[in-house]
């Protein structure tokens, strides 16, 4: 699976094998800073150059996800897309180029994402953890536990944004830097009361501006950027603040671990973490990785697991689609499953008379699995009802055809025998016909034969003769009902087979 969070400074993708328990593995990540909000926070529109570099790197991270094998591309926008006037057009362009549909997500969705991935990548225990995140657009911030976040906030403070609305001036101004940390104050004061009051007992922090702030501290205190842990303390962010604010751009574009293109807004990230250390008395902010794009592909784990538990156990994705369907259709699992084994031995043991292949014994085994999902929409003229959420259920890896067939036998598995006269039947071909024809009259069989839904005939054995077919029963206790009910459906098997029936119980061996 890829994530892609589409921000205002960068476009960021994973790609990450989802295992069936839930577990995310990272196994690449690609980054491009495209500046789609660098012009949007003052004007609210995306500039026309912005929307064309994001493009072409989206189609860059779809074909690296192709290439890689991806089977699912999820992506999420975030305050540039969410705040420009454009923005739609935007999403409308990326879907009509490139076929990948883009979510917004609200601040405190991104809030809520973003404490996701971290949770992924780091024990937060039971004790709360301050996490925050510096976009170009928005701030998050986020107090939270291994169970759940006590916090969760966005404010449009992003480092794009305050550089575009205070910085107006190379190296900044005491007039700029005056109105930018009064700003902050204004901001800052009742939401880090907020944070102080939860008692939070280490500081995470996530995005690309933390990594550089980090980097550049490591590089000021002589580690050369390498410092493994990724961590930003006071007193080198006190000096890389201090060497930043005496900094003209062509002086920053020279430092060891900035990004060329956060050259002009460092300034204001910067001096952002640098308030939240002294308001918060925090002493260092670890840097995760693990954020947006994590928590994107956490989430849809979290709702998706069943069908991952199916991905794991069942290989063959045409058993594995009919048996989601199923699974979506809340079906009597042990009742579709032991009439699909009935039907199936049936199958093969009147080969003679049908000379069907393989082929067709797997379209009439999920018709026998899924016969009786209608009665998700109710009891009456359930047989119609599984016709229509067959054919309706988004089965993959079938044609148009192979449904129709499948769907068809369900629908004759009781009441009124295949005819002319029924439209969708009558528009199948008359090969598919005789594969419906013969599916639902060994269905009807073995749907009797579990009338009681208990499972009690172990098993069936066909003799086949000349004008009469004897179907022996074993069963683990008594079977009148079933007897019974394989005794009232075998009218279609006498008209598709031309033999007469004789079911017969015998003694299972002990």
């Amino acid at each position: 699976m890829a994530a892609i969070d589409v921000g205002s400074n960068s476009l960021h993708m994973v790609i990450a094998q989802a295992d069936p328990d839930g577990a995310v593995t990272t196994l690449w990540r690609m980054k491009e800073m495209v500046g789609l909000g660098r012009m949007s926070f003052p004007s609210h529109r995306l500039s026309k150059e912005a929307m064309d570099r994001a493009a072409t790197a989206l189609a860059r991270f779809q074909q690296v996800a192709r290439i890689r094998g991806c089977e699912k591309i999820l992506a999420v926008a975030t305050s540039a897309v969410r705040e420009a006037e454009n923005g739609g057009d935007f999403l409308m362009r990326v879907r009509r180029e490139l076929g990948v549909p883009i979510r917004v997500v609200s601040a405190r969705d991104e809030a809520r994402l973003i404490y996701l991935g971290v949770r992924h990548a780091v024990d937060l225990g039971t004790k709360p953890h301050f996490i925050l995140d510096i976009g170009g657009g928005s701030v998050e911030f986020i107090v939270a536990d291994s169970s759940k976040p006590q916090l969760l906030e966005s404010r449009k403070l992003g480092a794009a944004r305050m550089t575009a609305k205070f910085v107006n001036s190379d190296p900044i101004s005491p007039a700029d830097l005056k109105s930018l940390t009064q700003h902050y104050d204004r901001e800052l004061t009742p939401l880090c009361e907020a944070i102080k009051a939860l008692k939070p007992v280490a500081a995470i922090g996530t995005s690309g501006t933390l990594e550089n702030i980090a980097a550049m501290c490591a590089s000021l205190d002589g580690h050369n950027g390498q410092r493994s842990a990724g961590v930003i303390q006071r007193e080198p962010l006190s000096k890389l603040v201090a060497k930043l604010l005496e900094s003209r751009t062509k002086d920053r574009a020279a430092l060891h671990g900035l990004d060329d293109q956060r050259k002009d807004q460092i300034i204001a990230g910067a001096l952002l973490v640098n308030e939240l250390f002294r308001r918060l008395d925090l002493t260092e902010i670890r840097v995760c990785k693990s954020a947006l794009r994590e928590g994107i592909l956490v989430e849809y784990l979290a709702r998706h697991l069943p069908e991952l538990s199916i991905r794991r156990d069942v290989p063959d994705p045409r058993r594995r689609s009919v048996l989601d369907l199923a699974r979506r259709c809340d079906w009597h699992q042990s009742h579709g499953e032991h009439v699909a084994r009935l039907c199936l031995e049936l199958f093969d043991q009147t080969q003679s008379l049908h000379r069907l292949g393989a082929r067709e014994r797997e379209l009439i085994e999920y018709a026998a699995m899924l016969h009786d999902i209608g009665w998700h929409i109710s009891r009456e003229r359930h047989h119609k009802h599984s016709r229509y959420l067959i054919t309706n259920g988004g089965l993959k890896n079938f044609t148009r055809e192979e449904v129709a067939i499948v769907a068809n036998i369900t629908r004759y598995h009781r009441k009124s025998a295949p005819k002319e006269s029924h439209r969708q039947y009558a528009k199948l071909s008359s090969r598919a016909k005789k594969i419906v024809r013969v599916g639902a009259a060994l269905l009807r069989l073995a749907d009797g034969l579990d009338r009681s839904h208990g499972s009690v005939v172990s098993s069936v054995r066909a003799e086949v003769g000349e004008k009469r077919v004897d179907l022996f029963i074993k069963a683990r206790g008594d079977a009148e009902l079933e007897v019974w009910g394989a005794r009232n459906k075998m009218e279609l098997f006498r008209e598709v087979f031309d033999r007469k029936l004789r079911v017969t119980q015998v003694e299972e061996k002990k």
